[in-house]
């Protein structure tokens, strides 16, 4: 008889560990798959499917270092472009005028913020034959039409093909009515007496001039992912979609209009 006792109690004690290692007292029956799953679970996330344009657009603002992507976007017409050599001679950009600049702004785009996110490139000339004059008009901080701050663009490229920076590159220039705020303004030293036409061949033919251009172009166009049709004419900026003055005032210069430009976007997706 005791055997038989013993032996039952042998079969209860087994059992009973059968059942307490399929369901172990803390943790509900219905836990044990999931914590099973999550064990054997890869420790990275599944990859998860992107629109063609996040593909391509990289995680943060490229700049001459930066790696190349993996894909060509549209704002680098051949790839990555490195910084050209630029020359920073900075007109006296301080307190007093910055504060113009802040007026300005609000009064034309509503925003005494005058940083700037560029989205578009506007070419001119300067309408005279010299760098000298041309820096000497942005330092004079002389009203146009009335109004201060004084003309500016970030930056001039003279003759001989040196790249010149008149202001720190994250602000706002005063350089084209109605796109200021969105604008990168270069300026091409060069008279203006013959036409545009023919200013524009005399730049584009000067060699050391125009491949300065077209690589400052290219670079800015990389660093900011401006598309290469937001690359355009003072004569053009009327049309541009992100045109916007709040008082109604719009351009009535000429330079570089859309056939000149036209011939620019070229040289500038051939690299020459």
């Amino acid at each position: 008889m005791a055997a038989v006792v013993a032996g039952v109690l042998v079969v209860v004690a087994l059992l009973i560990g059968v059942v307490s290692l399929r369901h172990p007292p803390d943790r509900r029956p219905g836990d044990s798959a999931v914590a099973a799953s999550a064990s054997i679970a890869p420790s990275v996330q599944p990859a998860v499917a992107t629109s063609p344009s996040a593909a391509l657009t990289p995680s943060a603002t490229p700049t001459a270092s930066s790696p190349t992507p993996s894909a060509v976007p549209a704002y680098t017409v051949g790839g990555p472009a490195p910084s050209p050599a630029i020359t920073k001679d900075y007109i006296n950009f301080g307190a007093q005028r910055r504060a113009e600049m802040g007026a300005y702004a609000l009064a034309r785009y509503g925003s005494s913020d005058i940083r700037i996110d560029p989205k578009v490139i506007v070419l001119h000339y300067t309408c005279g034959s010299t760098y000298s004059s041309a820096h000497a008009t942005f330092e004079s901080d002389a009203p146009n039409m009335g109004v201060k701050p004084g003309v500016v663009s970030q930056f001039v490229i003279d003759k001989d093909g040196t790249i010149y920076q008149e202001i720190p590159l994250g602000y706002m220039g005063r350089h084209t009515v109605g796109l200021n705020h969105v604008a990168i303004g270069i300026e091409c030293v060069e008279e203006c007496s013959s036409g545009d036409a023919q200013a524009v061949s005399a730049i584009l033919h000067r060699k050391a001039q125009s491949e300065s251009l077209i690589a400052l172009v290219r670079w800015l166009m990389y660093r900011s992912h401006i598309p290469l049709s937001d690359v355009i004419g003072h004569g053009m900026a009327n049309d541009s979609p992100y045109f916007k003055d709040l008082q109604g005032l719009t351009n009535d210069h000429t330079d570089w209009n859309q056939p000149q430009i036209r011939l620019l976007r070229a040289k500038v997706t051939n690299g020459q």
